[in-house]
Protein backbone atom coordinates (compact mmCIF):
# COMPACT_ATOMS: atom_id res chain seq x y z
CA UNK A 1 0.00 0.00 0.00
CA UNK A 2 1.31 3.44 -0.94
CA UNK A 3 2.19 5.88 1.86
CA UNK A 4 -0.51 8.25 0.67
CA UNK A 5 -3.11 5.50 0.89
CA UNK A 6 -1.96 4.60 4.41
CA UNK A 7 -2.26 8.25 5.37
CA UNK A 8 -5.85 8.47 4.08
CA UNK A 9 -6.76 5.30 6.00
CA UNK A 10 -5.34 6.81 9.19
CA UNK A 11 -7.25 10.01 8.64
CA UNK A 12 -10.39 8.00 8.00
CA UNK A 13 -9.84 6.09 11.24
CA UNK A 14 -9.53 9.36 13.12
CA UNK A 15 -12.79 10.59 11.60
CA UNK A 16 -14.49 7.32 12.53
CA UNK A 17 -13.32 7.73 16.11
CA UNK A 18 -14.76 11.24 16.05
CA UNK A 19 -18.10 9.90 14.85
CA UNK A 20 -18.20 7.33 17.64
CA UNK A 21 -17.26 9.91 20.26
CA UNK A 22 -19.90 12.38 19.08
CA UNK A 23 -22.57 9.67 19.10
CA UNK A 24 -21.52 8.61 22.60
CA UNK A 25 -21.67 12.19 23.84
CA UNK A 26 -25.16 12.59 22.39
CA UNK A 27 -26.37 9.46 24.18
CA UNK A 28 -24.80 10.50 27.49
CA UNK A 29 -26.29 14.00 27.39
CA UNK A 30 -29.72 12.66 26.41
CA UNK A 31 -29.63 10.13 29.27
CA UNK A 32 -28.86 12.74 31.94
CA UNK A 33 -30.56 15.98 30.80
CA UNK A 34 -31.40 17.27 34.26
CA UNK A 35 -27.90 16.79 35.60
CA UNK A 36 -26.28 18.34 32.52
CA UNK A 37 -28.74 21.24 32.65
CA UNK A 38 -27.76 21.90 36.25
CA UNK A 39 -24.08 21.68 35.47
CA UNK A 40 -24.35 24.06 32.50
CA UNK A 41 -26.91 26.30 34.22
CA UNK A 42 -29.09 25.77 31.16
CA UNK A 43 -32.65 24.69 30.46
CA UNK A 44 -33.66 21.21 29.34
CA UNK A 45 -34.41 22.38 25.74
CA UNK A 46 -30.86 23.73 25.48
CA UNK A 47 -29.52 20.38 26.67
CA UNK A 48 -31.55 18.51 24.07
CA UNK A 49 -30.29 20.90 21.39
CA UNK A 50 -26.77 20.13 22.57
CA UNK A 51 -27.47 16.40 22.20
CA UNK A 52 -28.85 17.05 18.70
CA UNK A 53 -25.68 18.96 17.88
CA UNK A 54 -23.59 15.95 18.85
CA UNK A 55 -25.74 13.76 16.56
CA UNK A 56 -25.14 16.15 13.65
CA UNK A 57 -21.46 16.13 14.48
CA UNK A 58 -21.40 12.32 14.45
CA UNK A 59 -22.99 12.29 10.99
CA UNK A 60 -20.43 14.80 9.68
CA UNK A 61 -17.53 12.77 11.08
CA UNK A 62 -19.01 9.58 9.63
CA UNK A 63 -19.35 11.22 6.20
CA UNK A 64 -15.74 12.35 6.26
CA UNK A 65 -14.59 8.89 7.35
CA UNK A 66 -16.53 7.31 4.50
CA UNK A 67 -14.94 9.73 2.06
CA UNK A 68 -11.47 8.76 3.27
CA UNK A 69 -12.20 5.05 3.07
CA UNK A 70 -13.49 5.37 -0.50
CA UNK A 71 -10.22 6.83 -1.77
CA UNK A 72 -8.93 3.30 -2.16
CA UNK A 73 -10.28 -0.14 -1.28
CA UNK A 74 -9.64 -0.79 2.40
CA UNK A 75 -8.06 -3.99 3.54
CA UNK A 76 -10.06 -6.09 5.99
CA UNK A 77 -7.39 -6.13 8.68
CA UNK A 78 -7.46 -2.34 8.90
CA UNK A 79 -11.18 -2.38 9.64
CA UNK A 80 -10.78 -5.22 12.15
CA UNK A 81 -8.21 -3.18 14.08
CA UNK A 82 -9.71 0.29 13.69
CA UNK A 83 -13.37 -0.31 14.51
CA UNK A 84 -12.94 -1.97 17.95
CA UNK A 85 -10.40 0.71 18.84
CA UNK A 86 -12.89 3.43 17.92
CA UNK A 87 -15.65 1.79 19.96
CA UNK A 88 -13.36 1.39 22.98
CA UNK A 89 -12.29 5.02 22.89
CA UNK A 90 -15.93 6.03 22.46
CA UNK A 91 -16.93 4.11 25.57
CA UNK A 92 -14.20 5.76 27.62
CA UNK A 93 -15.35 9.15 26.36
CA UNK A 94 -18.97 8.48 27.32
CA UNK A 95 -17.92 7.35 30.78
CA UNK A 96 -15.69 10.39 31.06
CA UNK A 97 -18.53 12.75 30.22
CA UNK A 98 -20.78 11.02 32.73
CA UNK A 99 -18.05 11.45 35.34
CA UNK A 100 -17.90 15.16 34.51
CA UNK A 101 -21.68 15.44 34.66
CA UNK A 102 -21.87 14.10 38.19
CA UNK A 103 -18.90 16.21 39.28
CA UNK A 104 -20.90 19.40 39.68
CA UNK A 105 -21.00 18.98 43.44
CA UNK A 106 -18.22 16.41 43.66
CA UNK A 107 -16.58 15.70 46.94
CA UNK A 108 -13.81 13.12 47.37
CA UNK A 109 -14.51 9.88 45.52
CA UNK A 110 -11.25 8.16 46.42
CA UNK A 111 -12.03 6.14 49.54
CA UNK A 112 -8.35 5.37 50.05
CA UNK A 113 -7.74 9.07 50.64
CA UNK A 114 -10.56 9.12 53.20
CA UNK A 115 -9.20 6.09 55.07
CA UNK A 116 -7.04 8.41 57.18
CA UNK A 117 -10.22 9.63 58.90
CA UNK A 118 -11.29 6.18 60.07
CA UNK A 119 -8.07 4.86 61.54
CA UNK A 120 -9.52 5.08 65.07
CA UNK A 121 -12.86 5.91 66.68
CA UNK A 122 -12.08 9.43 68.02
CA UNK A 123 -10.75 10.51 64.62
CA UNK A 124 -13.85 9.20 62.89
CA UNK A 125 -16.21 10.81 65.38
CA UNK A 126 -14.58 14.21 64.80
CA UNK A 127 -14.84 13.66 61.06
CA UNK A 128 -18.50 12.59 61.33
CA UNK A 129 -19.40 15.71 63.30
CA UNK A 130 -17.79 17.92 60.66
CA UNK A 131 -19.65 16.24 57.78
CA UNK A 132 -22.96 16.22 59.64
CA UNK A 133 -22.68 19.94 60.33
CA UNK A 134 -21.56 20.54 56.75
CA UNK A 135 -24.60 18.76 55.32
CA UNK A 136 -27.01 20.84 57.39
CA UNK A 137 -25.15 24.06 56.58
CA UNK A 138 -25.02 23.35 52.84
CA UNK A 139 -28.66 22.26 52.86
CA UNK A 140 -29.51 25.62 54.43
CA UNK A 141 -30.93 23.94 57.53
CA UNK A 142 -28.55 25.46 60.06
CA UNK A 143 -29.97 26.53 62.35
CA UNK A 144 -32.88 24.15 61.97
CA UNK A 145 -36.16 25.92 61.22
CA UNK A 146 -38.73 26.26 63.95
CA UNK A 147 -40.97 23.21 64.16
CA UNK A 148 -44.36 24.78 63.54
CA UNK A 149 -47.67 22.87 63.98
CA UNK A 150 -48.09 20.12 61.40
CA UNK A 151 -51.87 20.65 61.20
CA UNK A 152 -52.36 17.02 60.25
CA UNK A 153 -55.40 16.10 58.17
CA UNK A 154 -56.26 12.42 57.67
CA UNK A 155 -59.23 11.01 55.80
CA UNK A 156 -60.71 8.09 53.89
CA UNK A 157 -59.41 5.28 56.07
CA UNK A 158 -59.76 1.91 54.30
CA UNK A 159 -59.53 -1.43 56.03
CA UNK A 160 -57.50 -3.98 54.10
CA UNK A 161 -56.26 -7.50 54.78
CA UNK A 162 -54.10 -7.10 57.87
CA UNK A 163 -53.69 -3.32 57.64
CA UNK A 164 -55.44 -0.02 56.99
CA UNK A 165 -54.60 2.99 54.81
CA UNK A 166 -55.33 6.68 55.37
CA UNK A 167 -54.67 9.69 53.18
CA UNK A 168 -52.68 12.36 55.00
CA UNK A 169 -51.49 15.93 54.54
CA UNK A 170 -48.88 17.60 56.75
CA UNK A 171 -47.93 21.30 56.91
CA UNK A 172 -44.16 21.00 57.19
CA UNK A 173 -43.64 24.79 56.97
CA UNK A 174 -46.33 27.45 57.27
CA UNK A 175 -48.07 27.21 53.89
CA UNK A 176 -46.09 24.20 52.60
CA UNK A 177 -47.95 20.89 52.48
CA UNK A 178 -46.69 17.34 52.14
CA UNK A 179 -48.97 14.56 50.91
CA UNK A 180 -48.63 10.95 51.94
CA UNK A 181 -50.33 7.80 53.14
CA UNK A 182 -50.35 6.31 56.62
CA UNK A 183 -50.46 2.51 56.81
CA UNK A 184 -51.40 0.96 60.15
CA UNK A 185 -51.31 -2.67 61.27
CA UNK A 186 -54.73 -4.21 61.82
CA UNK A 187 -53.77 -5.72 65.17
CA UNK A 188 -52.13 -3.81 68.01
CA UNK A 189 -48.75 -4.77 69.41
CA UNK A 190 -49.19 -6.50 72.81
CA UNK A 191 -46.61 -4.12 74.27
CA UNK A 192 -48.79 -1.17 73.34
CA UNK A 193 -46.04 0.32 71.17
CA UNK A 194 -45.38 -0.11 67.47
CA UNK A 195 -42.28 0.48 65.36
CA UNK A 196 -42.45 3.14 62.66
CA UNK A 197 -41.13 3.10 59.08
CA UNK A 198 -40.59 6.08 56.77
CA UNK A 199 -40.69 5.47 53.02
CA UNK A 200 -39.61 8.49 50.97
CA UNK A 201 -40.58 8.27 47.31
CA UNK A 202 -37.89 7.61 44.71
CA UNK A 203 -37.51 8.78 41.12
CA UNK A 204 -39.90 6.26 39.62
CA UNK A 205 -42.99 6.42 37.39
CA UNK A 206 -46.27 7.07 39.22
CA UNK A 207 -44.40 8.77 42.08
CA UNK A 208 -45.44 7.55 45.54
CA UNK A 209 -48.35 5.63 43.97
CA UNK A 210 -45.82 3.27 42.35
CA UNK A 211 -46.68 -0.40 42.86
CA UNK A 212 -43.33 -1.12 44.53
CA UNK A 213 -43.90 1.67 47.07
CA UNK A 214 -47.42 0.45 47.86
CA UNK A 215 -46.24 -3.15 48.30
CA UNK A 216 -43.49 -2.04 50.64
CA UNK A 217 -45.77 0.10 52.81
CA UNK A 218 -48.60 -2.43 53.02
CA UNK A 219 -46.25 -5.29 53.88
CA UNK A 220 -44.50 -3.41 56.67
CA UNK A 221 -47.92 -2.54 58.12
CA UNK A 222 -48.95 -6.21 58.02
CA UNK A 223 -45.71 -6.97 59.86
CA UNK A 224 -46.78 -4.61 62.65
CA UNK A 225 -45.31 -1.20 61.79
CA UNK A 226 -46.79 2.27 61.43
CA UNK A 227 -45.71 3.29 57.95
CA UNK A 228 -45.72 6.66 56.20
CA UNK A 229 -45.18 6.78 52.44
CA UNK A 230 -44.67 10.34 51.20
CA UNK A 231 -44.01 12.48 48.13
CA UNK A 232 -40.85 14.00 46.83
CA UNK A 233 -40.91 17.78 46.57
CA UNK A 234 -42.62 18.79 43.33
CA UNK A 235 -43.78 15.24 42.59
CA UNK A 236 -47.02 13.38 43.19
CA UNK A 237 -49.43 15.75 44.90
CA UNK A 238 -46.78 17.95 46.57
CA UNK A 239 -46.47 20.33 43.62
CA UNK A 240 -46.48 23.80 45.15
CA UNK A 241 -42.95 24.08 43.77
CA UNK A 242 -41.13 22.42 40.88
CA UNK A 243 -38.97 19.41 41.62
CA UNK A 244 -35.96 20.43 39.55
CA UNK A 245 -34.53 23.15 41.76
CA UNK A 246 -31.47 23.12 44.08
CA UNK A 247 -33.69 23.99 47.04
CA UNK A 248 -35.49 20.67 46.56
CA UNK A 249 -32.68 19.05 48.54
CA UNK A 250 -33.39 21.39 51.47
CA UNK A 251 -37.13 20.83 51.56
CA UNK A 252 -36.94 17.07 51.05
CA UNK A 253 -34.58 16.67 53.99
CA UNK A 254 -36.71 19.00 56.10
CA UNK A 255 -39.87 17.11 55.12
CA UNK A 256 -38.30 13.84 56.30
CA UNK A 257 -37.46 15.41 59.66
CA UNK A 258 -41.05 16.59 59.95
CA UNK A 259 -42.38 13.13 59.03
CA UNK A 260 -40.33 11.82 61.94
CA UNK A 261 -42.00 14.42 64.16
CA UNK A 262 -45.42 13.32 62.91
CA UNK A 263 -44.92 9.59 63.38
CA UNK A 264 -43.17 9.88 66.73
CA UNK A 265 -46.03 12.08 67.90
CA UNK A 266 -48.49 9.21 67.47
CA UNK A 267 -49.26 7.74 70.90
CA UNK A 268 -48.60 4.16 69.81
CA UNK A 269 -45.20 4.92 68.19
CA UNK A 270 -42.09 3.32 69.66
CA UNK A 271 -39.20 5.85 69.47
CA UNK A 272 -36.64 3.07 69.94
CA UNK A 273 -37.72 1.32 66.72
CA UNK A 274 -37.60 3.77 63.82
CA UNK A 275 -36.85 2.48 60.33
CA UNK A 276 -36.37 4.32 57.04
CA UNK A 277 -35.95 2.98 53.53
CA UNK A 278 -36.19 4.25 49.97
CA UNK A 279 -34.69 3.56 46.56
CA UNK A 280 -33.03 5.86 44.03
CA UNK A 281 -33.75 9.42 45.19
CA UNK A 282 -35.58 7.86 48.14
CA UNK A 283 -32.34 6.05 48.98
CA UNK A 284 -30.52 9.38 49.03
CA UNK A 285 -33.15 10.81 51.35
CA UNK A 286 -32.78 7.74 53.58
CA UNK A 287 -29.05 8.01 54.23
CA UNK A 288 -29.15 11.81 54.47
CA UNK A 289 -31.87 11.73 57.10
CA UNK A 290 -30.16 8.92 59.02
CA UNK A 291 -26.91 10.90 58.87
CA UNK A 292 -28.29 14.06 60.47
CA UNK A 293 -31.02 12.66 62.76
CA UNK A 294 -30.23 9.88 65.20
CA UNK A 295 -33.91 9.24 65.75
CA UNK A 296 -33.63 6.92 62.74
CA UNK A 297 -32.50 3.73 64.44
CA UNK A 298 -32.46 1.39 61.41
CA UNK A 299 -31.96 2.35 57.76
CA UNK A 300 -31.91 0.64 54.37
CA UNK A 301 -30.81 2.91 51.51
CA UNK A 302 -31.39 1.14 48.20
CA UNK A 303 -29.25 1.78 45.08
CA UNK A 304 -27.64 5.10 46.01
CA UNK A 305 -24.65 4.37 48.25
CA UNK A 306 -21.84 5.12 45.82
CA UNK A 307 -18.51 6.87 46.24
CA UNK A 308 -18.33 8.05 42.63
CA UNK A 309 -21.89 8.98 41.62
CA UNK A 310 -24.07 11.17 43.82
CA UNK A 311 -27.33 11.07 41.88
CA UNK A 312 -28.61 12.85 38.83
CA UNK A 313 -31.12 15.32 40.25
CA UNK A 314 -31.01 18.66 42.01
CA UNK A 315 -32.74 17.07 45.01
CA UNK A 316 -29.53 15.05 45.50
CA UNK A 317 -26.72 17.30 44.23
CA UNK A 318 -28.38 20.71 43.94
CA UNK A 319 -26.51 22.05 46.97
CA UNK A 320 -22.85 21.40 47.90
CA UNK A 321 -23.44 18.90 50.70
CA UNK A 322 -20.48 16.77 49.57
CA UNK A 323 -17.91 19.52 49.95
CA UNK A 324 -17.37 22.26 52.51
CA UNK A 325 -14.49 24.47 53.62
CA UNK A 326 -13.21 21.75 55.95
CA UNK A 327 -14.22 18.48 54.25
CA UNK A 328 -14.82 16.68 50.94
CA UNK A 329 -17.00 13.58 51.12
CA UNK A 330 -19.20 11.25 49.10
CA UNK A 331 -22.39 9.24 49.53
CA UNK A 332 -20.60 6.19 50.91
CA UNK A 333 -19.01 8.20 53.70
CA UNK A 334 -22.30 9.99 54.38
CA UNK A 335 -24.05 6.62 54.69
CA UNK A 336 -21.39 5.63 57.23
CA UNK A 337 -22.58 8.47 59.50
CA UNK A 338 -25.37 6.11 60.57
CA UNK A 339 -22.82 3.91 62.36
CA UNK A 340 -23.21 2.05 64.65
CA UNK A 341 -26.99 1.95 64.03
CA UNK A 342 -28.13 -1.04 61.91
CA UNK A 343 -27.97 -0.37 58.18
CA UNK A 344 -28.64 -2.53 55.11
CA UNK A 345 -27.09 -1.33 51.86
CA UNK A 346 -28.77 -2.77 48.77
CA UNK A 347 -26.89 -2.58 45.47
CA UNK A 348 -27.20 -3.97 41.96
CA UNK A 349 -24.98 -4.77 39.00
CA UNK A 350 -26.34 -2.43 36.36
CA UNK A 351 -25.99 1.03 37.90
CA UNK A 352 -23.35 2.97 39.84
CA UNK A 353 -23.76 0.70 42.88
CA UNK A 354 -22.07 -2.14 41.00
CA UNK A 355 -18.86 -1.43 42.95
CA UNK A 356 -20.46 -1.54 46.41
CA UNK A 357 -19.34 -5.08 47.38
CA UNK A 358 -15.68 -4.40 46.55
CA UNK A 359 -15.33 -0.68 47.22
CA UNK A 360 -17.99 1.10 49.27
CA UNK A 361 -19.17 -1.67 51.60
CA UNK A 362 -15.71 -2.66 52.92
CA UNK A 363 -15.05 1.02 53.69
CA UNK A 364 -18.34 1.45 55.55
CA UNK A 365 -17.94 -1.84 57.38
CA UNK A 366 -14.54 -0.72 58.62
CA UNK A 367 -16.17 2.32 60.24
CA UNK A 368 -18.73 0.09 61.93
CA UNK A 369 -15.82 -2.03 63.13
CA UNK A 370 -14.44 1.01 64.98
CA UNK A 371 -17.57 0.81 67.16
CA UNK A 372 -17.21 -2.95 67.50
CA UNK A 373 -20.45 -3.38 65.53
CA UNK A 374 -19.41 -4.65 62.12
CA UNK A 375 -22.35 -7.06 62.33
CA UNK A 376 -24.76 -4.10 62.23
CA UNK A 377 -24.07 -3.25 58.59
CA UNK A 378 -24.77 -5.57 55.66
CA UNK A 379 -24.78 -5.48 51.90
CA UNK A 380 -27.19 -7.35 49.64
CA UNK A 381 -25.84 -7.18 46.10
CA UNK A 382 -28.07 -8.25 43.21
CA UNK A 383 -25.67 -8.43 40.30
CA UNK A 384 -28.27 -9.23 37.63
CA UNK A 385 -30.81 -6.62 38.69
CA UNK A 386 -31.42 -3.03 37.66
CA UNK A 387 -32.36 0.31 39.21
CA UNK A 388 -35.70 -0.30 40.95
CA UNK A 389 -37.24 -1.36 44.27
CA UNK A 390 -38.32 -4.75 42.98
CA UNK A 391 -39.42 -7.87 44.88
CA UNK A 392 -35.98 -9.28 45.73
CA UNK A 393 -34.82 -5.92 47.06
CA UNK A 394 -37.97 -5.62 49.16
CA UNK A 395 -37.50 -9.14 50.54
CA UNK A 396 -33.99 -8.27 51.69
CA UNK A 397 -35.25 -5.17 53.50
CA UNK A 398 -38.21 -7.03 55.05
CA UNK A 399 -35.82 -9.54 56.58
CA UNK A 400 -33.42 -6.89 57.87
CA UNK A 401 -36.16 -4.73 59.40
CA UNK A 402 -37.87 -7.78 60.89
CA UNK A 403 -34.62 -8.55 62.69
CA UNK A 404 -33.79 -5.06 63.93
CA UNK A 405 -37.24 -3.54 64.40
CA UNK A 406 -38.62 -6.80 65.80
CA UNK A 407 -41.38 -6.98 63.19
CA UNK A 408 -43.71 -9.95 63.10
CA UNK A 409 -43.03 -12.75 60.63
CA UNK A 410 -45.65 -15.19 61.86
CA UNK A 411 -48.69 -15.07 59.65
CA UNK A 412 -46.98 -13.06 56.91
CA UNK A 413 -44.11 -15.39 55.93
CA UNK A 414 -44.24 -18.12 53.29
CA UNK A 415 -42.82 -21.61 53.97
CA UNK A 416 -39.54 -20.64 52.27
CA UNK A 417 -39.14 -17.68 54.65
CA UNK A 418 -40.01 -14.94 52.17
CA UNK A 419 -42.67 -12.42 53.18
CA UNK A 420 -45.99 -12.89 51.39
CA UNK A 421 -47.14 -9.79 49.51
CA UNK A 422 -50.22 -11.44 47.97
CA UNK A 423 -52.73 -10.08 50.53
CA UNK A 424 -51.75 -6.48 49.74
CA UNK A 425 -54.14 -4.26 47.82
CA UNK A 426 -52.57 -2.07 45.13
CA UNK A 427 -54.83 0.95 44.91
CA UNK A 428 -55.41 3.36 42.03
CA UNK A 429 -53.69 6.73 42.32
CA UNK A 430 -56.91 8.62 43.00
CA UNK A 431 -57.76 6.49 46.03
CA UNK A 432 -54.50 7.55 47.70
CA UNK A 433 -54.88 11.28 47.12
CA UNK A 434 -54.48 13.47 50.19
CA UNK A 435 -55.98 16.40 48.31
CA UNK A 436 -59.42 15.96 46.75
CA UNK A 437 -62.69 17.84 46.36
CA UNK A 438 -63.60 17.26 49.99
CA UNK A 439 -60.08 18.00 51.24
CA UNK A 440 -58.56 20.67 48.98
CA UNK A 441 -55.18 22.23 49.52
CA UNK A 442 -55.71 25.11 51.99
CA UNK A 443 -56.00 28.61 50.60
CA UNK A 444 -52.90 29.69 52.56
CA UNK A 445 -50.74 27.35 50.46
CA UNK A 446 -47.58 28.94 49.09
CA UNK A 447 -46.67 28.66 45.42
CA UNK A 448 -43.25 28.96 43.86
CA UNK A 449 -39.74 28.68 45.24
CA UNK A 450 -39.45 32.33 46.19
CA UNK A 451 -42.42 32.06 48.56
CA UNK A 452 -41.23 28.77 50.05
CA UNK A 453 -37.69 30.08 50.51
CA UNK A 454 -39.08 33.13 52.33
CA UNK A 455 -41.10 30.86 54.65
CA UNK A 456 -38.02 28.72 55.30
CA UNK A 457 -35.87 31.76 56.12
CA UNK A 458 -38.58 33.09 58.42
CA UNK A 459 -38.78 29.74 60.25
CA UNK A 460 -35.01 29.69 60.69
CA UNK A 461 -34.94 33.17 62.17
CA UNK A 462 -37.74 32.62 64.70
Amino acid sequence: MKPSAIFTRCVGAVFLVGACLSAGLAVSVARHPDLVAYGLHATRPVVYLTAAGFVVGALVWLGLARLMWKVERTRLWVLVVALPACLLVSRFCVLGLYHLEVKNEKGESNLRKLAVYCRDLPTWQRRAAIIRTGILRAAQLEPLPKRTPLNVVTHDRRERSGYSVENVMLETLPGLFLAGNLYRPASADPSGKQPIVLIPQGHFPHDRFNVDHQQLAATFARMGALVFLYDMVGRGESTQVKHHHPQALTIQLWNSLRVLDFLLGLPEADPTRVGMTGASGGGTQTFLCAAVDERVTVSAPVLMVSSWVYGGCECEIGLPIHRGPDYASNNAEIAALAAPRPQLIVSCGTDWTQTVPTREFPYIRNIYQLFGRADNVRNVHLAAESHDYGPSKRQAVYAFFAEHLHLARKGVALPDGRIDEAPNTVEPDEALHAFDAAHPMPARALHGWDAVKAALDDARMN
